[in-house]
């Protein structure tokens, strides 16, 4: 029935059971509650089901895809590797490491690895009251599912973000949050591509209206999680891969063919003021991850205030010096930004099929977020705008929607806006 469906991979037979019997204590608990014998007739069956029913079930219907007998799992019979075959991994999360650990962590293939948020503001507003509006709600609470949810993403939020000043900016924050700690998970993968081939984060979507792990909410909203992903999987990429005493530019090429570039990069304050800058002209590798700058952090800092300061990477076709790739790098941990703010303006225009947004800013315009209570999504949202520049959204018109009605219910607000009244 499913085997013509062009994104399947491959066939995998269960999820996290050799995980579960080997290394969280389900086979110690069968041999100690019941017996050593029920719990080898237990194993006898898994064999049969996933070492011979399934393989043979799938070499005969399916003989163009490969069989994987369970995920994590290095082999048939093995358990989890990161030298071999697929890995999950929930240190970040469950035991509250680090985001930085993602930057350590590079198995063969990362098949899963998440972190929550909360859907947006005109989501929670479908099954909550305004006595509801706080994370430790009962409402808000049964509208979790993890033993640890809410209380996590708080802990994690406040060793990167200021304290939001109100619940519909903690939701907004805790989707900045998601964001920002899955990119390092998918730009690391992608650096080491010579060791780590693939990165699958857990989850693209819910199946009811819910704090989770997804990156598209129930009704269908692009958290800033999906926002993120579509660029930071983009053919190419550029990365910063922060060491102890040097950032390392990568430029990561999924193309077929090699390409020249220019590599440019400028560090500038929040004002817009150029510090310093560097460029080179390099060649990007075809199927590559190539280290092509080395900077050290005390030359930067010896110019440049960490916390009013950003590094602009840009990978530039030099035929025609249009943008293939581009990056920013924060100094400072982004609750430490001297943000100000950034006197943004806009311009809204109405098409036949959508609505045109042309945004300015006169300073840094920390995640920029647009919203209306649509259930359409913008072209982009959740960006950042670096000073004295210009951006185009659009956004897909609702029905019966004017350009009246659209302005009015526009929200336009920056990280610096969820802290500052």
């Amino acid at each position: 029935r499913l085997k013509n469906h062009a994104a399947i991979s491959l066939w995998c037979g269960n999820n996290e059971i050799i995980s579960a019997w080997e290394d969280w204590g389900w086979k110690n608990k069968v041999n100690v509650e019941q017996s050593k014998e029920i719990a080898d007739t237990i194993w006898k069956a898994y064999e049969s089901i996933f070492y011979k029913i399934l393989p043979e079930v799938v070499r005969n219907y399916d003989g163009t895809r490969a069989y994987w007998p369970s995920s994590p799992g290095s082999d048939f019979g093995e358990k989890e590797s990161f030298e071999k075959g697929d890995a999950h991994y929930w240190m970040v999360w469950w035991n509250k490491k680090p985001f930085d650990n993602y930057n350590k962590a590079i198995p063969r293939f990362m098949s899963e690895y998440g972190f929550q948020s909360f859907p947006e503001f005109s989501t929670v507003e479908k099954y909550t009251l305004p006595e509801d509006y706080n994370i430790y709600s009962e409402v808000m609470k049964s509208h979790q599912r993890s033993s640890i949810g809410n209380e996590t993403i708080e802990e994690y939020m406040l060793r990167d973000y200021r304290q939001p000043k109100d619940f519909e900016s903690f939701l907004y924050v805790s989707q900045l949050l998601q964001a920002h700690g899955i990119k390092i998970g998918i730009e690391a993968h992608r650096r080491n591509r010579d060791k780590c081939m693939g990165s699958l984060y857990w989850q693209i979507n819910d199946c009811w209206p819910v704090a989770s792990w997804s990156s598209i909410d129930y009704y269908g909203k692009w958290k800033a999680l999906h926002y993120t992903a579509k660029k930071s999987f983009e053919n190419f990429l550029l990365s910063f891969e922060n060491k102890e005493d040097r950032l390392n530019v990568f430029v990561v090429s999924d193309s077929l063919k090699n390409r020249n570039a220019i590599l440019k990069i400028k560090l500038m304050d929040f004002d817009g003021n150029l510090l310093k800058k560097w460029e080179e002209i390099i060649t990007v590798e075809e199927n590559k991850s190539n280290k092509h700058m080395s900077l050290l952090k005390n030359d930067i800092l010896n110019i440049s205030n960490a916390n009013n300061a950003v590094l602009h990477a840009e990978l530039l076709n030099n035929e025609n010096n249009k943008v293939i790739s581009e990056n920013l790098f924060y100094l400072a941990p982004y609750k430490e930004l001297k943000l100000t703010n950034p006197k943004l303006t806009f311009t809204v225009n109405e098409n036949m099929n959508e609505f045109e947004l042309i945004i300015k800013t006169k300073k840094l315009a920390k995640n920029v977020y647009l919203a209306v209570g649509s259930d359409n999504n913008f072209s982009d949202n959740y960006f950042d705008m670096l000073p004295n520049t210009e951006k185009k959204v659009t956004i897909k018109k609702s029905q019966s929607e004017n350009l009246e009605s659209f302005i009015e219910k526009l929200k336009v607000i920056t990280l610096f806006d969820s802290y500052t009244n």
